[in-house]
């Protein structure tokens, strides 16, 4: 009943009670040519009856419940059920009370016409009024579609998604956009109107189309199209200072307005890949109530994880990481979502034993996703004993040290760079992922995720492009040639937490990478989304391939092939576990003697290029010293030293 004591109800069953009876009165008129007194004593006599049964079926149908603003399809269906049912119940009350002869049949036809019509109407004024759509208001009443400050904008679009923009755009004077013309991404529809907005043409026509309207911005509103669409618009868009803008996926825009979510086209908008879709129950199986520990947690990739890992409500979330404030960040930001999982943050360093033990004697981890590394391949041509030290020799103490504690599953993750590897990074990860093949079945189930360069990582290429941008340029390329494969991050922590899932021991994962992206392409498209023109208005720069770089990254190491899992992005390597296990930790203890003692700089890339023959060899290297270290033992005694690494 609280329907009842809200102040508006009665002024809506005082405004719906005038309507029925105007809309009965007129089934009369319309009826009878002249309405004599007869007539109009049956007309009053059965009025009270009509408008109670009438109302009362309204109230059946929860027609009072709708807000007259946001009338709706439903609204409307919810009337036209009411009158229908509310004329059957008012032919039963004629009859009843023997009042049916007087009345011609086709009055209560009308009657109920003219009920839907005057009621619906009335409610679609209001919420026209409320909205300022235009098909009703652009030059008739009181408001008009556009101002001096709007902006004149198209809608890229014709379906749903466009239509339903277009109309909150109009709705919200605030927003100042002239909505001036939609494009249809086909051009089925050229020369049609939605809303009274003309449809003016297709992408492929949008040059004559531009220079007619000269639009200030376009709103991109069609999910359907492709990267390649959306590329081939920048390209036609280019040099006119037309800014544009898209709605993102679904996920992206689940709560609030599509008009609230508008956003700048971002560079992963261009790339062409298919949504990633998660087996949400794979995953929650594996990491709920779990304690789940993230090393790396301050990174780009880690900090995604912790994001990702902590929406599948594990127990405990240990970020474990070197560098104190990105760990900050990353804890206080997580610590703010309110969720229930108990986040705690740890420094701590992969490369020391103790630190590490203690950390898992206090608190326990079932799982671990392994993403702490030195990844950036110019620096480790400069550092090789640093990135050996901590991409392998840190590796495998956390491994180690995870067996140990029996952590039910170790993930780690990996890099293209890794195979047939041209760097010191590429190759210390690569001997990273031998490490953790060799030391699974040890009660840890190890698995290595392998992929390409994610968009917006630190230190990656498109933050540098942007600076470069944002300064006035050049923007600096190695090659015109030069390729890489690329993903987003939400992407590929995605599909990192897939694979885990789907990991049994022993598997290297590799993802999808979809088709390679030229360098040179990327950076022109992200000189056009910034409204400029690549080499008039910002240079672009060649400045040759760095130390360590390829011009083309692989997903394959000679002799393993790919095997297809239930995950179209999700893919299997084989005949990758071919580790000499003895060779390989007995190089790990050189790796260790050098640099406990002689840093031989060039002594350890030795030892990587006996470990990976395809390895080419560091370029930043340093004279040999006079004595070279020494194993002793047999290779059944070879550990490494807790007390001193």
């Amino acid at each position: 009943m609280w329907l009842l004591k809200r102040r508006n109800f009665w002024i809506i069953i005082l405004c719906d009670v005038i309507l029925l009876a105007l809309s009965y009165a007129s089934a009369f008129w319309i009826r009878y040519e002249r309405l004599s007194p007869q007539v109009v004593n049956i007309l009053l006599t059965t009025l009270p009856a009509v408008i109670l049964i009438k109302v009362a079926s309204f109230f059946f149908f929860d027609f009072y419940r709708g807000m007259w603003r946001y009338t709706s399809v439903n609204d409307l269906v919810n009337l036209i059920k009411g009158s229908l049912v509310g004329s059957l119940l008012l032919v039963g009350y004629l009859a009843m009370f023997r009042h049916f002869s007087g009345i011609s049949r086709s009055v209560i036809v009308a009657d109920c016409a003219f009920t839907i019509v005057a009621i619906g109407g009335v409610r679609l004024l209001v919420r026209l009024y409320y909205q300022r759509d235009p098909c009703f208001f652009d030059g008739f009443l009181f408001w008009k579609a556009g101002n001096r400050d709007s902006k004149k904008v198209l809608i890229a679009g014709t379906g749903l998604l466009a239509e339903r923009l277009f109309r909150e755009v109009t709705s919200q004077p605030t927003l100042k956009y002239h909505i001036i013309g939609f494009i249809d991404p086909l051009g089925l529809n050229s020369g049609m109107k939605i809303h009274g907005v003309p449809i003016v043409g297709s992408i492929r026509e949008i040059s004559p189309v531009l220079a007619q309207h000269n639009p200030e911005e376009i709103f991109i509103a069609a999910p359907e199209l492709k990267a390649k669409q959306i590329n081939e618009l920048i390209d036609l868009c280019s040099g006119a200072g037309i800014r544009l803008k898209v709605i993102p996926s679904l996920t992206d825009r689940i709560n609030g307005s599509v008009s609230d979510h508008l956003r700048d086209i971002k560079v992963e908008d261009l790339l062409e890949r298919e949504p990633v879709k998660l087996d949400m129950e794979l995953v929650a199986g594996e990491l709920e109530g779990r304690r789940v520990l993230i090393t790396g947690a301050g990174g780009s990739i880690g900090s995604e994880l912790a994001r990702q890992v902590l929406m599948f409500n594990p127990s405990d979330l240990i970020l474990l990481d070197s560098a104190e404030t990105p760990l900050y960040e990353i804890d206080m930001e997580l610590g703010g979502t309110g969720s229930a999982t108990r986040v705690i943050p740890c420094i701590g360093d992969i490369r020391t034993f103790k630190g590490l033990d203690r950390i898992f004697k206090k608190h326990k981890p079932e799982y671990i996703y392994h993403a702490a590394a030195y990844k950036h391949v110019p620096m480790m041509e400069h550092n090789p004993l640093d990135a050996i030290n901590n991409n392998i020799i840190g590796t495998y103490k956390l491994a180690s040290v995870a067996m140990r504690h029996k952590v039910q599953k170790f993930v780690m993750i990996s890099t293209d760079k890794a195979v047939k590897p041209n760097s010191i990074m590429g190759a210390t990860k690569r001997v990273a992922e031998m490490v953790v093949q060799a030391l699974n079945g040890n009660g840890t189930r190890f698995v290595v995720v392998r992929f390409g360069n994610v968009l917006g990582s630190n230190g990656s290429v498109v933050p540098l492009f942007e600076k470069q941008i944002a300064s006035g340029g050049p923007v600096t390329v190695t090659a015109q040639d030069v390729t890489r494969y690329f993903m987003t991050i939400p992407e590929a922590v995605m599909l990192v937490l897939q694979a885990g899932a789907l990991g049994t021991g022993g598997e290297l994962f590799i993802l999808e990478m979809g088709a390679p992206v030229k360098i040179l392409d990327l950076a022109k498209n992200m000189i056009r989304l910034a409204g400029l023109v690549p080499d008039r208005d910002i240079k672009i720069q060649f400045t040759g391939l760095r130390p360590g770089e390829k011009m083309h990254e692989e997903l394959l190491v000679d002799g393993e092939s790919i095997v297809d899992t239930a995950y179209n992005k999700i893919k299997i390597c084989k005949n990758c576990n071919g580790v000499d296990e003895k060779d390989l930790f007995s190089s790990l203890e050189h790796f260790r003697l050098i640099l406990k003692s002689s840093g031989d700089q060039q002594a350890a890339v030795e030892i990587l290029k006996h470990l990976i023959p395809s390895f080419s060899g560091c370029t930043m290297t340093e004279e040999r010293p006079d004595q070279e270290p020494v194993l002793t033992g047999p290779y059944a005694e070879v550990r490494f030293d807790e007390r001193v690494m």
